[in-house]
């Protein structure tokens, strides 16, 4: 019996990816039904910081159109030059581009989290993940509109795909790109690289109790490089747009913005589907740490440790906090994807198993 991983079917991973590219082209088209581009979700502010560099080559750093202005521009700054560089080099309007923006986030999506769970669990994961790329309902709410929300998200399984992958300079460059491009996203990257670093350095710490020998490895190390480097890029650019380092004095820290994660907010907005799959996966992946304590097992515990990230920034009202924890579930369903791929794996390994118990 061929199977899942039989010679017949080689190819069809590479099928399935590209039926997931076209389901996601297909869901974000919906961008082209507007007659005019969407404006909600602040799109127009962005567009205004764009359209400013484009019309007089200066961007409003002191000048923050989403109140009024007379106050620094606090939003990272790639999404905004890369938008107003679009429209100086193809000439084409201001909604145009924003609507092809939003169709690249729809091909990025897919491919980045083929990318990421093929190096994390194989082909066949891969695809899956691609494919669960367009089930949670969150994500596409962000990404169908063009905001700088939606290109981190597309960012993020590429630059955890660097980070596992020890590409060393790709996965800095990317680190920092992420964090100017969203700060939600930025920080949920730096969670998870900060996360990663502390679960395998208590994993190296565990083996050297028992005299074991587990060196804390080339993707842990880079996982706080990334953390640093996230943290200081951050920082500079708050620093330069405000003369202070005070992030905690921030409006959105002083009112403690956001709602509440209800279960029933989680269910609708991550999808039930990929809930499930996620917690197989996440099963999945502590039984096999459980079982070998001092092996590297890089992939599980990365994507344990963005689980665990993201649900941390989901709750983060339970120590006090209280920021954007809603709006961080969308950040989780980015987690829950890859464990979502091995808990679809596991029950085809299943379904495979008792068939040739059966035949």
């Amino acid at each position: 019996m061929n199977g899942l991983h039989g010679p017949l079917n080689k190819r069809l991973p590479l099928l399935l990816l590209l039926a997931a590219v076209a389901l996601s082209l297909w869901t974000h088209s919906m961008v082209f039904n507007e007659f005019v581009m969407p404006t909600y979700g602040n799109t127009m502010i962005h567009v205004a910081s764009s359209r400013e560099l484009v019309e007089t080559g200066q961007y409003p750093f002191a000048d923050d159109y989403s109140y009024g202005g007379g106050q620094p521009n606090l939003y990272v700054p790639v999404y905004r030059f890369a938008y107003a560089e679009a429209v100086m080099l193809t000439g084409l309007p201001f909604d145009l581009v924003g609507r092809l923006f939003v169709m690249l986030f729809a091909i990025l999506l897919p491919l980045g989290f083929f990318v990421l769970c093929r190096e994390l669990w194989g082909e066949w994961p891969a695809a899956a993940a691609a494919l669960l790329a367009s089930a949670v309902p969150e994500l596409l709410i962000y990404t169908v509109r063009p905001l700088p929300q939606a290109l981190g998200l597309a960012l993020l399984p590429i630059a955890f795909y660097l980070i596992i992958k020890n590409n060393r300079i790709a996965a800095l460059a990317a680190t920092a790109l992420v964090v100017l491009t969203h700060q939600e996203a930025g920080v949920f990257l730096v969670g998870c690289a900060f996360a990663f670093f502390a679960l395998k350095l208590l994993q190296a710490l565990a083996a050297k109790a028992e005299k074991r020998k587990l060196a804390l490895d080339a993707p842990a190390k880079l996982a706080f490089a990334c953390w640093l480097a996230g943290v200081a890029v951050y920082f500079g650019w708050h620093f330069f747009i405000t003369g202070n380092l005070d992030v905690f004095g921030l409006a959105q820290f002083q009112n403690h913005e956001g709602g509440k994660v209800t279960a029933d907010l989680l269910a609708t907005k991550a999808g039930r589907a990929v809930l499930l799959l996620g917690a197989l996966g996440a099963v999945a992946a502590l039984v096999r740490v459980v079982r070998k304590p001092f092996e590297p097992l890089n992939a599980e515990y990365f994507a344990l440790a963005c689980a665990g990230a993201g649900l941390f920034a989901c709750f983060n009202d339970l120590v006090g906090i209280g920021v954007f924890m809603d709006r961080f579930i969308v950040f989780l369903g980015v987690a829950l994807i890859p464990l979502a791929a091995l808990g679809a794996k596991k029950i085809f390994d299943l379904g495979e198993a008792l068939a040739e118990n059966l035949l």
